[in-house]
């Protein structure tokens, strides 16, 4: 398996590929037709090709084997735009990687410190939540077209855990002994007198 920037000549497969899997996953699980009708513009091997050109979109493809088996695009502005797997390659990690690779590349060569996306449809968002993407607005609409989501450049591998100390331990377990204590005397005072 290979992660690499696609080159202008390869645009056509990844066009492609990324037109195959939003038919074939995606379409007819969208209500708004002018979202298919963006997305359909924007995957299109004519729109991606002069992005490429403007210098402002990378693709990266994923290689099984020597075929392109997953494609994502990352705008110029940090904006993720398209993450598509074959449906066949689909639960064995390229999307993950992908989006690992694109924040790496964002953090390193870019210096953002974050990387922005539009879940579309909005029910993808779970996903990228267990991808390390958040929200942008504290309570999502899951009824809208897309969700706006971000994530930090800075912490890629996920929450980095840390000890706990043995004081906020005791505090927490006494916190729990006590509120275990008032609640069973509010019932013996409720229920047995």
């Amino acid at each position: 398996m290979e992660i690499r920037i696609l080159q202008k000549e390869e645009i056509k497969v990844a066009s492609g590929l990324s037109r195959y899997v939003f038919d074939y996953c995606l379409r007819n699980r969208m209500e708004y037709p002018q979202t298919i009708s963006f997305v359909e513009e924007y995957i299109s091997e004519t729109n991606l090709t002069k992005l490429y050109d403007e210098n402002k979109l990378l693709l990266w493809g994923v290689h099984e084997e020597g075929q392109m088996v997953g494609v994502s695009g990352m705008q110029s502005d940090g904006m993720i735009t398209m993450l598509y797997v074959l449906p066949q390659q689909q639960n064995k990690g390229y999307g993950s990687m992908l989006l690992k690779v694109m924040r790496e590349y964002g953090k390193k060569v870019c210096n953002f410190t974050k990387v922005t996306l539009n879940a579309n449809p909005a029910w993808t968002s779970f996903y990228f939540g267990k991808k390390g993407f958040y929200h942008v607005n504290a309570n999502p609409d899951l009824r809208a077209p897309f969700l706006p989501m971000y994530a930090s450049s800075n912490n890629i591998e996920g929450f980095e855990k840390r000890p706990v100390s043995k004081r906020v331990i005791a505090f927490a377990v006494a916190g729990c002994i006590l509120f275990a204590t008032v609640v069973a005397s509010l019932y013996m005072i409720t229920y047995l007198f």
